[in-house]
């Protein structure tokens, strides 16, 4: 599949909101029923693939360390040493095969990924929504938010939808605590907007009727954190520190043309905030292989 970057809307801190669309190549009739018509994906960082780098904006990625395990060493715009989320879901063709995606698959399928910025950073980072909102008022804040999102796609008659949960952000190396330890309060953040989610999911596809719709809950929280507490079983030795550094400022535009760690298949997290291509790997294989079957 080929990747084309439609539109990009500016977000915040280190966090573009963006679309991606992957088109595959002809297999089959145009518009036969049950093909896979593109794949599109909503999102922040984790799942940005270069849409920001025309904003203007600090949460850029388009300068080294960022891209040099990508092909050709190039430096395209995603916030680790290589491939992202949105590049990996190409997979879903391979689960199904060239030959019988087209009759598997109905019309197009949406990703969205959103939260893990607004806890991260607008809520611990920032004193004005703590001031606004306790931790449960303001997850309910965001899955309003979310599903407000979800079900105005649904009216464009998107019927097959993934919600990627959100992040252990605690165990970011720029959120970790003093002993290095994931902070325990941003991952029951995380836990809370990623529960109520699911049940948010598990409520509408039992309704059945709304126009279609088919959801699916892609569980991040628990793949990552998987690797946090089992590095090593994932070939990983470094979990609490980021391979371009582990504190706030360690990311974007503040990492530019900065060294990076010698070896870089032994980090989790490549800088304070997203994880490296092998940890992308690992999650995107759970993903085909535990979460995607409830979409196709």
């Amino acid at each position: 599949m080929a990747s084309v970057c439609k539109k990009a809307l500016t977000g915040l801190a280190f966090g573009p909101f963006l679309l991606l669309v992957l088109v595959p190549p002809p297999s089959g009739h145009a518009g036969q029923a049950g093909s896979l018509s593109a794949v599109f994906i909503f999102g922040d960082s984790t799942a940005d693939t270069g849409n920001n780098n025309v904003l203007p904006t600090l949460g850029k990625a388009n300068f080294p360390p960022y891209g040099q395990d990508f092909p050709g060493g190039k430096a395209t715009g995603r916030f680790s040493n290589g491939k992202v989320i949105g590049d990996m879901l190409d997979k879903v063709k391979a689960l199904v095969g060239e030959e019988t995606m087209t009759s598997v698959i109905s019309n197009a399928i949406f990703f969205t990924v959103m939260g893990g910025n607004d806890i991260a950073n607008n809520y611990f980072l920032f004193p004005m929504r703590r001031q606004q909102y306790d931790l449960p008022s303001y997850v309910d804040f965001l899955i309003s938010s979310a599903f407000n999102f979800t079900m105005k796609l649904n009216r464009m008659r998107a019927k097959k939808i993934g919600f990627i949960g959100i992040p252990p952000v605690g165990c970011s190396p720029s959120q970790r605590t003093s002993s290095k330890e994931c902070d325990p309060l941003r991952n029951q953040a995380s836990t809370l907007f990623n529960s109520k989610i699911r049940r948010k999911i598990d409520q509408l596809n039992a309704e059945h009727n709304v126009y279609g719709l088919k959801l699916s809950y892609l569980n991040l929280y628990q793949y990552l954190l998987d690797l946090n507490q089992q590095p090593s079983v994932y070939g990983f030795k470094e979990t609490s520190e980021g391979c371009c550094g582990s504190t706030l400022f360690d990311s974007a535009t503040f990492i530019a043309y900065h060294r990076a760690c010698p070896h870089v298949v032994d980090y989790i997290y490549w800088d304070g905030f997203h994880p490296t291509e092998k940890a992308y790997k690992v999650v995107i294989d759970k993903f085909v292989s535990q979460d995607m079957k409830y979409l196709i």
